[in-house]
Formats: C-alpha cells, sequence, structure tokens
C-alpha cells in the first residue's frame, strides 16, 4: 500500500495521532509477550518458517518465498505453503490451491506462489486451519507462512523478517501515526533479517536495535511474458527491440507501486507508471482506464504489469498481444538456505 506522507516524516497528523499508536505499541507487546510466555503448541511435525514484516505495505515477500521455497525443494525438501489469502472473495474456508484457482477465489499471491513453485498451497484468514489441512492432503518437511508474524495462534520454529530498503521504517511510529505493526524492537526477536532492495555497493543499514543474520535481497528481471499466453516470453533485449522507442504504459497494485517502476527505469525504458492498492480486484474496464493514459497506439507503447497483477488480468487479457508483466527472480544469501537446513535436521 502508499503510505501517507505523515508515515514517512513527522508532520502535524503524527503527533496528533500519537495516543492511539502508544496504544498499538502497548497491545502488540503485550501480545508478543504472552506468545513468548505461553507459546501455542505445535500443530504440525514440519518445521514452520513464518515470513513476515513489522510494516504494513508490502516489502517483497513473495518473491522472497519463491526463492525459498525453490532453494529448500532444490535440496529435497517437501515445502508447503499457507496464507491468509488477502483479497479472496470465497465462502469456504480453508482453501486448496489447484491448477484450475482463480485468484478471486484464493487470492493473488498463494495463485502466484502455486504456479512459481509446484508447493502445496493452503488458504485461510486463520492460518491454523491452512495449515490443518496441508496436514491432511500432503506430507511437507517445511511449511512457509506467508505473512503472519503477528499471527499468534501459529506455532512456528522460524522466523524471518524483510525489510523495504528504500521505505525501512518511515517515521518510526507504530499505526496510526506511522507505518509500524509492533515496536522495531521486534526485530530482536527472529531469527533472519531480509533487506529487500539494496545495491551492490550499499552496506547493511546499521539499526538502533540489534539485527539478527541480516542479509540482502535483490530482484533480477529476467524476461517479459505475454499476461494472456504465460508462455510466449521476450528477452529483455527481446523486448527493447519489438518496442523500439522503450516507452511504457506500467501499472501496479503491489504494496510499493514506485519499486516496480524503479526496476522498469533501470531497464531503460520510459514509463508512464499508474499505482493501485495492493490485491486490487482488476476487472478489464480498471485496465481500459490506465490505456487511457495515454495517445500513443498499444503497439508502440505496451502495456507492462508485475506477474502479481498479471495472475489476475490473464482471463480478460488473451486477446492482447502488448500486454506484458515483468518477470523476476530473487537473489538472496544462501547461508539463509544452509541455516534452515541445519535447524531441519
Amino acid at each position: 500500500m502508499s503510505w501517507p506522507q505523515f508515515w514517512i516524516k513527522k508532520q502535524w497528523q503524527t503527533i496528533l495521532l500519537l495516543p492511539l499508536s502508544k496504544l498499538v505499541c502497548w497491545e502488540a507487546t503485550r501480545r508478543l509477550n504472552q506468545f513468548q510466555s505461553s507459546p501455542p503448541a505445535h500443530q504440525t511435525t514440519a518445521k514452520v518458517i513464518v515470513v513476515g514484516n513489522v510494516v504494513v505495505g508490502g516489502t517483497g515477500k513473495t518473491p522472497f518465498i519463491i526463492w525459498l521455497a525453490k532453494g529448500l525443494q532444490a535440496k529435497g525438501l517437501r515445502v508447503g505453503i499457507i496464507s491468509r489469502g488477502y483479497g479472496a472473495n470465497n465462502k469456504k474456508w480453508p482453501y486448496w490451491v489447484t491448477s484450475d484457482s482463480r485468484a478471486e477465489e484464493c487470492g493473488d499471491e498463494p495463485l502466484m506462489l502455486f504456479k512459481q513453485t509446484g508447493c502445496a498451497v493452503s488458504v485461510s484468514p486463520k492460518r491454523v486451519e491452512a495449515l490443518e489441512l496441508i496436514n491432511k492432503k500432503s506430507k511437507c518437511d517445511v511449511i512457509i507462512s506467508d505473512d503472519g508474524l503477528q499471527h499468534y495462534a501459529l506455532a512456528r520454529d522460524i522466523e524471518i523478517v524483510l525489510i523495504d530498503a528504500q521505505r525501512q521504517f518511515g517515521n518510526g511510529y507504530c499505526m496510526p501515526s506511522g507505518p509500524l505493526r509492533e515496536p522495531i524492537r521486534r526485530i530482536t526477536k527472529v531469527d533472519f533479517t531480509v533487506w529487500n532492495g539494496l545495491k551492490a555497493e550499499q552496506d547493511i543499514p546499521q539499526m538502533e536495535v540489534a539485527q539478527s543474520n541480516p542479509s540482502k535481497m535483490a530482484l533480477n528481471p529476467i524476461c517479459f511474458r505475454m499476461v494472456g499466453w504465460p508462455e510466449i516470453q521476450l528477452s529483455i533485449d527481446e523486448f527493447m527491440q519489438k518496442y523500439a522507442n522503450k516507452s511504457v504504459l506500467a501499472m501496479a497494485g503491489i504494496g510499493n507501486p514506485s519499486r516496480f517502476f524503479e526496476t522498469l527505469e533501470t531497464l531503460h525504458l520510459k514509463v508512464d507508471g499508474i499505482a493501485f492498492d495492493d490485491h486490487c480486484a482488476y476487472q478489464k474496464t480498471d485496465v481500459e482506464k490506465v490505456l487511457k493514459h495515454t495517445t500513443r497506439p498499444i503497439e508502440e507503447k505496451p502495456l507492462v504489469m508485475t506477474e502479481k497483477d498479471a495472475v489476475k488480468c490473464r482471463q480478460f487479457a488473451e486477446s492482447e498481444k502488448h500486454w506484458w508483466y515483468l518477470e523476476v527472480a530473487s537473489e538472496c544469501d544462501e547461508n539463509i538456505i544452509k541455516e534452515i537446513l541445519q535447524r531441519c535436521k
């Protein structure tokens, strides 16, 4: 989600909302202390890894989970994924994701995770229910929880926090004065912190609290795929040759849309970017409105989106030959995999 300016820098709204922020901090601390003093019993024989964040909005959890799941699979582990399924409209939970599932049934991120990893994926607003379904339907060595750091009904073995290197922790206040779900000192309790978006030459930022096993993550563009026909792809160079003027109309309904637009700009594309709310339930009319932002024909200025957007637009994009999504791959510290394998033993 886009952050208001008073979440980034202290303004009068920040000060006005501080009493509520203190209540949020107090309640978050109380719940964490209760969880640590009386944790729930383990609900599975698999190791449970929670990948979350301490701020509102996107930090790159989905591409990191894809990298982590594939890395563990490559080491011979059977991996499952559970998710809340934000934005899904379903009358019955938990939900088992299949190749026939639609984003509106299970959520955009669970569907993307399933398609990218082939893992068993179960969805429920109550993650314990999603975990119970995976226990019944699949034998897993490791189960990754997509988000859920503050979901204390779920027992866990490992906690990983993603940090957006660009936005970091905003003004440092809890909601509603700032973007924090809980105080920054929560970082000291997790097993790994992963900074998404640092440049190769940048050091991991120092924090006012101790970090556990800090590392970097980078999102590397791989290719462009056609939204309606993902099997049709163009390399970065082929895309540049096809659209020689290097100008694109871009849309993004993710936690931090500006990061996607900046990624396209690193490919030396001229970007006309339109941001949507995170988990936006796209209709074709939404995309048609985006296309009206330019007078250039789409043959010269194609539409480009994220893969997370594409899974929701695919059903009405089959006849569109100039709608593309950018496929990216995460590059992370392999020591994370090695450390998790040691703990799994």
